[in-house]
């Protein structure tokens, strides 16, 4: 890939470079930062050397300069040892991370290598690498490549470090070489050298490529400095892509350059692809998409099964927030890995633990996230009763009260964070019960209340004269009011619907509201004033979203929903009746609703809700929130139908199936794919509720939502193949004997069907390899238009290789389908000298299997792939589906 003149290249690096640096970098900034590129300067660093052009890097007050790459050069030494601050580097430095290298991933230049092989042969299949020679730099996707490989081959595949000379491969030393689709492509043409490339992505090899960088070390001193280095160097690859020439004269300029201005703009220009992909931010890492590239890496073993399992893709990504902590704070956490919580064991929605004995809840997804952000681990107390926590956290056993109120008594010996939950206190009675307009009117009455809990002290401080009656839990209080042991019961509002809508309590509804609320927050005890910095500092770090993220799992708008629209119902007939006579109990009434409709509101908002006339289908209601996910203003989206916002992947038969629930009175609950107004897609996690009206009918729903994109942009990440968007080989991998249990379960037959692009090869020969691309999307699109049902699966399995899984009513039926899907392809024309068609055609070989016939996902992928042989054996563009 890259030809070395070395006498030439250490000289500029002596002197040329030296002074044009002084030349670009006139203001001296105080805070200055190396970076370490890992070949010889050309576009592939296009975004550094814009952003310093443009004065980026100067605007926030840094002053970068670039280090000359030589041989032997280690980008991630050179990182760990200081001798440059930031690295480029390729993608086997996530190998490192995991061996436990201390750095930190800032960003990705490209959104997937531009690596390949060189080889003088066309390689259509890995077995054809048997005993060849090849030379490389020890990437990842090279290693995967031959790993995959080496199962294949008679004689094993041979390595051979790379002495970055083009020569080696041009005089055929080697069979193979290690290159970038940016660089040797180009100049191999210049030199009318035939070639053929090898993509590892074709044979389901992928990742980023040129990940940058820096230390932990580094990182934790100055995350600042780091934050401002990537959204400068980000903004300087935006420059780059929109103005090649430019910098291409700009590099060539300033930097010892040992390529052509044309190849330099040729590389410009094939550049662009992997540095900005489809909608994908420029920069952007995605934990899922590392941990494929992780797994890769443990399949070739340069990392242990062991090393893979302890690896966390977050903590390797470099986040400014984790590291504002000062030295006695990070040294604090460095001798304290282990963090034990005074915690409640039953407290639902708030932390409990469950049958499992796992600490869960609203407190135990907080203290997840911190454990992330701190690098420490949380201990909860899992048998400990709430009274004997407050004992122990009072003799100082304990330090950390990880969902709390700030109550007097407590504040002697504990000091409390900014509440992070806020629920009001109310109280539950009866049917029978009136609205209770003040806790001063229960003078005398018996009011349950969970030991220990604030609301035990409220009420024992304030209201001395109601009888308090102490219980152990939330069910048993509820449980207390049903069978006549308490009037009342006096609780947070956000547990007692959670516990009402668990055990599915019947005959309790709220009654009155305190003017007190739960204020939760973390305490920590007096003594220990550096742990107390770290969490309030902690807490503060986490984002609006994922605390939104958090809220919407545990509190559902169906309960809160059913339960406080009833109530306001119920309530509003008995205060009817109090009208006609006192007007002061309809003032009382109203100011409560008000309150309470306050509560529901908030709870819209926090779960993107909206109100959907069953009739129409039509919005009645929608909240700002669900304007801004769905990018619709509220007029627009009153003027539609719900389903106008469905993706095409809801099809009609799902459809009905889901209202035919809702309109029996059940709720419905999925996860959702919605197309927003600027034509992006989201999803959510959605729940239906329906509405009964004084008649008993479904008139309406309520449709909550909690926002799953980035969980699913991940999940796709990992099973989706980055040329086509198709499903990849890992993901069948992972389904196949799903679906055949689920077509064993449901009593219906399975279509599978494998598809080979016939004489491929000629395409990348003659054409080129970025040709052979378009190619194979352009048959992907087919592909993904002829099987668009919900309960088909379609992937690339490698090279030109594609799977179907689907559903027909018989096997005629199949093979009709797949004959018209050859015809298909062949419309498509595209000009194929090889074929005997003249233009591009496929090869299927494929199965209709019924439920009865099933056994397992070997024997059908072999049948498949046996038949495609004789699809291709036997003239070619034909489906064949017996043997």
């Amino acid at each position: 890939m890259r030809t070395l003149v070395l006498l030439a290249s250490l000289f500029f690096s002596m002197s040329g470079h030296a002074a044009s640096q002084a030349e670009i970098s006139p203001n001296v900034s105080e805070n200055p930062l190396t970076v370490q590129v890992n070949w010889n300067h050309q576009f592939q660093f296009a975004g550094f050397y814009a952003a310093i052009k443009q004065g980026y890097y100067q605007e926030v007050g840094l002053d970068v300069s670039m280090k000359n790459w030589k041989p032997g050069i280690r980008v991630v030494d050179e990182v760990v040892s200081g001798r440059a601050d930031i690295g480029i580097g390729y993608s086997s430095m996530i190998a490192d991370y995991a061996k436990g290298v201390p750095i930190k991933l800032i960003m990705s230049s490209f959104q997937f290598s531009p690596m390949v092989l060189l080889s003088h042969q066309p390689i259509n299949d890995l077995a054809e690498l048997d005993g060849k020679t090849v030379m490389h730099y020890g990437n990842l996707q090279i290693l995967g490549l031959i790993n995959k490989a080496q199962n294949l081959v008679k004689n094993p595949v041979i390595s051979v470090d790379s002495s970055g000379n083009l020569e080696d491969f041009i005089l055929h030393k080697v069979d193979l070489y290690g290159a970038y689709t940016t660089n040797e492509p180009f100049r191999l043409k210049q030199r009318n050298k035939a070639f053929f490339i090898v993509d590892p992505k074709s044979f389901g090899v992928q990742s980023y490529g040129d990940l940058v960088v820096t230390s932990e070390a580094l990182a934790a001193k100055h995350p600042e400095q780091i934050q401002k280095f990537k959204a400068a160097t980000i903004k300087g690859w935006r420059y780059a892509i929109h103005h090649q020439t430019e910098m291409v004269d700009y590099i060539m300029q300033h930097y010892p350059v040992v390529k052509s201005r044309e190849a330099l703009l040729n590389e410009a220009k094939v550049t662009t692809h992997y540095v900005q992909s489809g909608q994908v931010p420029i920069g952007k890492v995605e934990p899922a998409k590392l941990m494929a590239t992780a797994a890769e890496a443990k399949e070739v073993g340069l990392i242990s099964q062991k090393e893979f399992n302890r690896l966390n893709m977050k903590q390797f990504i470099f986040n400014a927030s984790q590291y504002a902590y000062t030295e006695e704070e990070s040294a604090y956490l460095a001798a304290h890995p282990v963090i034990k919580l005074a915690n409640d064991i039953d407290w639902e929605p708030f932390e409990f633990i469950d049958k499992k004995g796992q600490y869960r809840g609203i407190a135990s997804d907080y203290f997840a996230l911190l454990g992330q952000k701190l690098g420490v681990r949380f201990e909860a107390q899992k048998t400990l009763g709430w009274a004997e926590v407050l004992s122990k956290t009072r003799a100082g056993q304990l330090e950390v009260f990880s969902c709390a109120v700030a109550t007097p008594e407590r504040e002697q010996y504990m000091r409390f964070t900014k509440p992070y939950l806020s629920f009001p206190m109310v109280l539950v009675g009866r049917k029978n019960v009136s609205f209770i307009e003040s806790y001063d009117a229960l003078k005398g009455q018996k009011v349950a209340v969970v030991n220990g809990y604030w609301s035990h002290e409220t009420l024992k401080q304030h209201y001395p004269s109601i009888e308090l009656v102490i219980v152990d839990s939330v069910k048993e209080g509820l449980e207390a009011v049903m069978d006549g042991r308490a009037s009342l019961y006096s609780g947070n509002l956000g547990a007692i619907n959670y516990a009402i809508h668990k055990y599915g309590i019947i005959g309790l509804h709220v009654v009155g509201q305190s003017n007190h609320r739960f204020e939760l927050a973390i305490g920590v005890t007096k003594d220990n004033p550096v742990l107390f910095n770290i969490l309030r500092k902690g807490l503060d770090s986490i984002t609006d979203e994922e605390r939104q993220q958090i809220f919407n799992k545990w509190i559902k708008l169906e309960v809160v929903n059913k339960l406080d629209r009833k109530q306001l119902i119920e309530v509003g007939g008995i205060s009817l009746a109090i009208i006609l006579t006192l007007t002061f109990f309809l003032l009382m009434f109203r100011y409560q609703k008000n309150r309470q409709q306050a509560y529901i509101e908030k709870i819209h908002e926090l779960t993107y809700a909206t109100l959907i006339n069953m009739q129409t289908l039509k919005f009645e209601w929608v909240s700002d929130a669900f304007t801004r996910l769905s990018g619709y203003s509220r007029e627009e989206l009153k003027e539609m139908q719900y389903l106008d916002l469905a993706t095409e992947t809801l099809s009609k038969e799902e459809q009905e199936a889901i209202l035919k629930q809702v309109n029996a009175g059940q709720s419905w609950k999925g996860e959702m794919e919605g197309r927003a107004n600027d034509g992006h897609s989201y999803w959510v996690e959605l729940t239906l509720t329906p509405v009964l009206d004084v008649m008993g009918h479904i008139q309406q729903v309520w449709a909550t939502r909690v926002d799953i994109t980035d969980r699913k942009r991940n999940e796709q990440l990992s099973i989706t193949d980055d040329l086509t968007g198709l499903y990849n080989r890992r993901y069948f991998n992972q389904i196949i004997e799903r679906e055949i249990n689920r077509a064993k379960r449901e009593h219906r037959s399975l279509a599978v069907a494998m598809m080979d692009i016939d004489f491929f090869k000629t395409i990348n020969d003659t054409y080129g390899h970025q040709e052979g691309d378009q190619v194979l999307k352009q048959v992907a699109d087919v592909l993904e238009t002829s099987f668009h049902r919900a309960t088909d699966f379609v992937f690339r399995m490698g090279g030109e290789e594609f799977l179907v899984i689907s559903w027909f009513k018989s096997e005629a039926e199949f093979q009709s389908y797949l004959e018209q899907l050859c015809f298909k392809v062949k419309s498509l024309g595209i000009e194929n000298a090889a074929s005997t068609e003249g233009v591009l055609t496929i090869s299927v070989g494929a199965i209709y299997c019924d439920s009865d016939a099933l056994t397992n996902s070997e024997e059908l992928y072999k049948t498949v792939d046996r038949r495609l042989y004789q699809a291709k054996q036997t003239g070619r563009n034909k489906v064949v589906m017996t043997d």
